[in-house]
């Protein structure tokens, strides 16, 4: 055969085969507080770093933002450019709205995407869609459709952290299983039970996530406060313009969230950071301090921005602790698919579980296969030796 010939039968079979080509969009919601691992993960599996291409709304990055999309190649479908939408809700909220097949919002699978450092969308448009995945801090049996049948497992460890607000005096130090159910079943407490300064008329104020946070659920959880317990905690707005006397901003008015929260961390991180020295609550001044909770890498940031990290039960957070079952504020991160996911979405699942243990990152997330302890029963359940995960679900 002449070379015209082969070379007019090698174009049209590369033609026919990429007229297969076709996009493929996943779409994945549920907890913030493995949004990082997620990311970094999902840009790993799509091609990697300089590769693949993300866009996100925030100022805080992909691994902080609640809504961002990635697209690239993956070796199971060749050929094709694979979209992988995700909307950060929290755990049980995610759950819900893939058990009740809810739509919620994406950003448009034709957003402009960039790869390294990705691409912040000044003016995003959104669409909605189901979403066959939940990321969860919590099984579903402490969510509101404990009874519905998901696949799946553990994908890895979670630890989170109490932190006091900017400004803690130096002797509050320690958030106790004690003195957490004698803070959030009534929000407020005086500093002396932390500092043990009787002098001091400091009111230490709860605040946290909202009942649809997988982070919360498992706080109380291990807190044995009981997951489904009602809680109260406060809200405050704030000035975000540094300056010399707040180089954070400050907090202005308190306000009450009862049995609510922020529905993200960001909004907690917002409150921790923020000095308290000019606070009013119903039109009064008042002289308070806010404490949280947050996943690690939340934490770290909180912390470089002042606020205060605090031993749990006396024992001070490292992964060393983790692992050891020294430290047991930490939870599985489990990551739910529906029932009914296609052939196409089963096959990306596959791929998405395998490419996850080895993109953890450690302090934020730990692999299973690293601990020396398991977490017998469900969340806040015992700590014991061990390496493997009780049963998958």
């Amino acid at each position: 055969m002449k070379l015209k010939s082969l070379l007019i039968c090698g174009t049209l079979a590369l033609t026919i085969s990429n007229s297969f080509a076709v996009e493929r969009v996943f779409n994945i919601t549920g907890a913030t507080a493995f949004r990082a691992s997620a990311n970094t993960a999902l840009i790993a599996l799509l091609g990697g770093p300089g590769t693949t291409t993300y866009a996100y709304i925030g100022e805080s990055g992909a691994s902080g933002t609640n809504r961002a999309l990635y697209k690239g190649t993956m070796a199971a479908f060749p050929g094709d450019t694979i979209v992988v939408r995700v909307n950060w809700s929290g755990s049980t909220q995610g759950i819900l709205d893939v058990a009740d097949d809810v739509a919620i919002q994406f950003l448009d699978k034709d957003a402009n995407a960039t790869s390294t450092a990705g691409t912040l969308l000044a003016s995003p448009v959104y669409t909605t869609a189901v979403a066959q995945w939940s990321f969860s801090d919590v099984d579903k049996a402490l969510s509101t459709r404990p009874n519905h049948t998901f696949n799946g497992n553990p994908v890895g460890i979670v630890p989170f952290m109490f932190l006091a607000g900017e400004g803690a005096p130096a002797a509050f130090t320690n958030m106790s299983d004690q003195l957490h159910a004698a803070l959030w079943s009534t929000g407020q407490l005086p500093i002396a039970l932390f500092t043990g300064d009787t002098a001091d008329a400091t009111t230490v104020l709860a605040t946290g996530r909202n009942n649809g946070s997988g982070t919360r659920a498992s706080i109380l959880s291990e807190t044995a406060y009981g997951s489904f317990t009602n809680v109260v905690q406060f809200n405050a707005t704030f000035q975000g313009t540094k300056t010399d006397a707040y180089p954070t901003g400050k907090l202005l008015v308190a306000s009450d969230f009862g049995n609510s929260g922020h529905s993200s961390n960001s909004g907690v991180r917002d409150v921790l950071t923020r000095r308290s020295d000019d606070l009013t609550y119903n039109g009064d001044a008042i002289d308070a301090l806010f404490v949280s909770y947050l996943t690690i890498s939340d934490a770290n940031s909180a912390v470089t921005e002042g606020a205060k990290a605090l031993t749990y039960n006396g024992v001070a957070f490292s992964v060393e602790n983790v692992k050891k079952g020294l430290y047991t504020l930490w939870g599985y991160q489990q990551f739910y698919k529906d029932n009914d996911t296609t052939a196409e979405q089963d096959t990306f699942d596959t791929a998405f579980r395998a490419a996850l243990p080895s993109t953890l990152v450690e302090p934020n997330a730990i692999a299973i296969t690293n601990m020396s302890v398991v977490r017998a029963g469900s969340d806040g359940g015992p700590v014991a030796p061990g390496n493997n995960y009780p049963a998958a679900n």
